[in-house]
């Protein structure tokens, strides 16, 4: 469960310009244990690799309490083009921060451990931010700084980058970015607090991306991510350097008729992160995205090394109520990185339905089924049985 209270503030300026800001806090807790194995009752683990200079340690469950949301913004208004074609967005502090569909960044902070709710993730905002936003009618210009919060401080990034989007009227949206990623942590043994030395990561990440209906009731999506990633390893006995070049995108296709019977849409997408790829940091957009599969997405398998085709049919019987039916296909692009003989993972059958109760109540239901193919068999060490997962999830606003 989490709970989490939050405060917004407007201070109005002339020319409709005008200061913001937001304050949140989250209390979150987990009983028992969840199947990511981070979430246990009295257990003590080590926080790999730090730079602490003391024993890094923290028990393994059930709850935290942490600020969410802490910012400070300026909106330029009127003040620079009476029409509004023109205006500045200048923000910063721990805030929520979006690209594109969020297939590699949406979310800034990790959930579980010892925070508690690793599959509601209350905690989403990045944090020592930098935003400014530069907008001139259809076009979006952007540069950022990002740190995001991970569970363990060694594992600390930094985000710096530009995105430019362009907005065709309402039907087609196009957008290109450039990404650094950076990270640094001095190397120790478990529990020692001497260090072994020094790793740096200096990742170069070009995204291009575009959403547009070629035709009526038809929307297509892709992205596209070209990687360089570097690795530089000091230590006192040795130096090394690795590089690697890596790609990964989507192609999605959607058919939806509202003026049919339950308002059906249908759609495929086809995902690749070729052995290497850095995910960074994904979020929740839509079930199964960027946690592809509820049982495979939210445990087991990272966005890396990985082929998955998505199909899935949306029903809407009454505007309060959505009917998700997803299926998904898992196969590795390496087997061989993870010592494996084949590369078909399984399948995976997610049945999900969302209920907006009334105004302030969202309920949540899951059925899901995962069918381990040879890969799986061998990456889950052997067990070949169906897996089944059930969750309840709901959600109060006030």
């Amino acid at each position: 469960m989490s709970v989490k209270p939050n405060l917004d503030a407007t201070l109005n300026l002339p020319s409709d310009s005008k200061l913001y800001g937001g304050f949140s806090y989250v209390y979150s807790s987990t009983l028992g244990h969840d199947p990511s194995g981070y979430t246990q009752k009295g257990v003590e683990m080590y926080l790999q690799e730090t730079d602490y200079t003391t024993l890094g340690r923290y028990n393994n469950y059930h709850y935290g309490n942490t600020v969410e949301d802490l910012f400070l913004g300026w909106q330029s208004g009127k003040l620079l083009d009476e029409e509004e074609k023109i205006t500045v967005d200048l923000s910063g502090g721990r805030q929520n921060y979006k690209l594109g569909s969020g297939f590699l960044l949406h979310y800034g902070a990790d959930n579980g451990g010892n925070l508690g709710t690793g599959w509601i993730n209350p905690r989403t905002a990045f944090d020592n931010t930098l935003l400014g936003r530069f907008n001139f009618e259809e076009i979006k210009l952007e540069g950022f700084y990002l740190e995001t919060r991970p569970l363990n401080p060694a594992e600390k990034r930094s985000y710096q980058g530009v995105n430019l989007e362009y907005h065709y009227s309402d039907t087609a949206t196009f957008g290109v970015s450039y990404i650094k990623t950076g990270n640094k942590r001095f190397l120790h043994e478990n529990g020692s607090t001497t260090p072994l030395g020094q790793q740096v990561l200096d990742n170069d990440t070009y995204n291009a991306r575009a959403d547009f209906s070629p035709l009526e009731n038809f929307t297509i999506s892709t992205e596209y991510a070209y990687q360089i990633n570097t690795t530089k390893t000091n230590t006192l006995e040795s130096a090394d350097k690795s590089r690697i070049h890596a790609s990964g995108g989507f192609g999605q296709i959607e058919y939806k008729r509202e003026d049919l019977f339950w308002q059906p849409a249908i759609s495929y997408r086809y995902a690749i992160q070729e052995a290497g790829f850095d995910s960074m940091s994904p979020g929740f957009g839509t079930w199964s995205t960027w946690f592809q599969g509820e049982i495979n997405g939210e445990w087991i398998l990272y966005n890396s090394n990985l082929i998955t085709h998505v199909g899935r049919l949306v029903l809407t019987p009454e505007e309060s109520v959505t009917l998700n039916l997803i299926y998904l296909n898992y196969t590795f692009v390496n087997p061989s990185a993870f010592g494996l003989s084949s590369a078909n993972y399984g399948n995976e059958i997610n049945f999900l339905t969302d209920w907006a109760y009334n105004d302030s109540l969202d309920i949540s239901v899951g059925l899901e089924a995962f069918i381990p193919s040879e890969a799986g068999k061998e990456y889950l060490g052997g067990g070949n049985q169906v897996w089944f997962q059930g969750m309840l999830a709901a959600s109060y606003a006030f």
